[in-house]
């Protein structure tokens, strides 16, 4: 007999598993339970985790082959009363398309697609151009020459600012849409960053590689001060929203005297006391009990780094929220309390995009 477990909402729940039944595709199939995903596929606030064990014996169990975990719809068979439902017209079929898409317009991205679901007339709604052109930024005809393509929607113009970013501002921003919000999405090149020593090409080197999005990112060859500084105005972000700042970044060779050491990072709406916090590069190795336990301990409170899905690795830096869009808003990277020489880190950028709800 397997155990299995389901984890969501913040705990573990025990699941039956049920009799084995034969797939048409030639597998065997058992169920271990279901859930109710209620964010849709934009949303990325939940997790649904799994376990399967077998704890009660202690033999070797060969022959198991498992080709994998599938996640599909739970079939339902309708009642008396889904019946009815399904039969009564809805009240909003008798007003007119344009009328309930402009009253989608003004929810989210998020909420359109979830009310495209409801029926055919809002599956009609959902797909006007009254809708999705809400969603787009205002400047948004500005950014289509820069795509290869003709769109033949608003919706799949919008769809592509959240996948494909753009380069405005003369190649020195990145911008892109988060897909749920419709919120701007920013990544700062640092060519125009105030770097100490970063125009001495024996410290600092400006580099091509195909997966950064800027034509030229900053690679550190060897300081002994390493400083990085710069910020923007609040205006190219969406207003009344909490923002987080993050550093974009690939290490090489271990990152010597810095990628394991402590990293003062800030970040402020200028006029404002800005965030202080530490972060890593890569971070010491973590320890298990007995010897290094003190130095777990001890750095706790410094933020590691996470890999992202385009293969670079990224920092937070700090947050701030962006009222108004009539600030400046300013960040900085210093490591200068040692006097070792650091190498080993290469800078595409640094992002703003709209903070997760914690």
């Amino acid at each position: 007999m397997l155990n299995a477990m389901c984890y969501k909402g913040a705990k573990w729940e025990r699941l039956e598993l049920t009799k084995l039944e034969k797939r048409e595709d030639g597998w065997v199939e058992a169920k271990f339970g279901e859930f109710l995903n209620d964010g849709g596929f934009m949303d990325d606030r939940d997790e649904i985790w799994f376990r399967i064990s077998e704890i009660k014996y202690s033999y070797w169990t060969p022959g198991f082959i498992i080709q994998g975990i599938e996640f599909r719809p739970v079939k339902k068979i309708p009642d008396a009363g889904d019946l009815m439902h399904a039969t009564m017209p809805s009240p909003f079929d008798s007003l007119p398309v344009d009328c309930i898409s402009t009253i989608i317009s003004f929810t989210s991205p998020r909420d359109a697609c979830v009310a495209a679901s409801v029926s055919k007339t809002f599956e009609s709604a959902v797909k006007s151009d009254t809708v999705w052109e809400k969603f787009l930024p205002s400047e948004y005809s500005s950014l289509i020459p820069q795509y290869s393509r003709v769109f033949l929607s608003k919706k799949e113009l919008y769809f592509a600012l959240c996948d494909d970013p753009v380069l405005i501002e003369d190649g020195k921003k990145s911008f892109w849409l988060e897909k749920a919000s419709g919120k701007r999405c920013i990544m700062l090149s640092l060519k125009e960053s105030s770097i100490t020593w970063g125009d001495t090409p024996q410290y600092w080197r400006w580099i091509s590689i195909p997966e950064s999005r800027f034509e030229k990112i900053a690679e550190l060859l060897n300081v002994c001060w390493f400083n990085i500084g710069d910020g923007m105005h609040t205006r190219y972000l969406s207003p009344r929203t909490h923002y987080s700042v993050y550093i974009v970044f690939k290490t090489k060779n271990g990152c010597p005297n810095l990628g394991d050491s402590p990293v003062d990072v800030g970040v402020g709406l200028v006029g404002q006391e800005p965030s202080q916090k530490l972060i890593y590069f890569i971070g010491p190795p973590r320890r298990g009990r007995g010897r290094g336990r003190r130095r777990e301990t001890e750095t706790r409170d410094v933020t590691r780094p996470e890999a992202r899905e385009d293969g670079w690795m990224e920092a937070e830096l700090g947050e701030f929220y962006n009222d108004s869009c009539c600030d400046d808003i300013s960040f900085s990277i210093i490591k200068t309390n040692t006097p070792h020489w650091k190498s080993g880190l290469i800078v595409q950028g640094i992002e703003f995009r709209p903070a997760k709800i914690r």
